[in-house]
């Protein structure tokens, strides 16, 4: 038996592939403002960060202002890339079927909006998955490392925090359920590049042995 009554989900990086879209489509955005940014470096600088916290850290670096619809131009270009490109991440949609199966409570909590999940779910096919059970930045106060969201997720489901474990590929998002008083596992594909061990948190890299950390035989 699983030792937590819920699991929170993280959503981009750890149930949907937008990362790379996302850093592509910034940076693109980015170089037409005149500030040149590689994907690569958008990456380093900008993951786990809200939109909004990072589109105004980026107006103090570009040689003029930025427009000031910045943030809907870029929805805009990565929903439609979204609908053609987006992948979920390997592993996740039988990892989170079997979750369910075990009859495990799951959600979403996200520092992206509610609007963009509705595409992103439904685009990898895990919409059915949750339901109506995600949660985004535009919910809370202060997005991650802020508690909020976690802690949003966790009222909303009637979990009690202690009770909650967290999966998590970023250094603010890991930082957040950490604050929540959650359990934080690290989904760290590409090794621990972001340090989230240094946070005292166990990660994994493949997305199929979650079950078996949390306890839940695959049968």
């Amino acid at each position: 038996m699983t030792t937590f009554d819920l699991v929170i989900f993280d959503c981009d990086g750890v149930l949907v592939d937008t990362e790379t879209i996302n850093n592509e489509v910034i940076s693109q955005l980015l170089n037409e403002a005149g500030l040149e940014m590689s994907p690569e470096e958008v990456a380093r600088r900008t993951t786990g960060l809200a939109y909004s916290e990072m589109w105004e850290m980026f107006e103090d670096e570009v040689p003029g202002s930025l427009p000031v619809d910045i943030e809907e131009q870029q929805l805009t270009l990565e929903s439609e890339r979204f609908r053609k490109e987006l992948l979920p991440i390997p592993g996740v949609v039988e990892t989170v079927r079997c979750l369910g199966a075990a009859g495990i409570p799951m959600c979403v909590a996200s520092n992206g909006t509610r609007e963009k999940m509705v595409v992103t779910l439904e685009v990898t096919g895990l919409a059915g998955y949750f339901g109506d059970k995600f949660y985004g930045v535009n919910q809370v106060v202060h997005g991650k490392p802020a508690p909020d969201i976690y802690l949003l997720a966790a009222q909303k489901m009637g979990v009690p925090p202690s009770r909650c474990v967290v999966i998590e590929d970023s250094y603010p998002g890991a930082q957040a359920g950490l604050a929540a008083g959650m359990t934080v596992l690290g989904y760290c594909p590409d090794k621990d590049i972001w340090g989230l061990e240094g946070l005292g948190i166990q990660t994994f890299s493949d997305m199929n042995v979650l079950p078996e950390l949390l306890g839940v035989n695959r049968g």
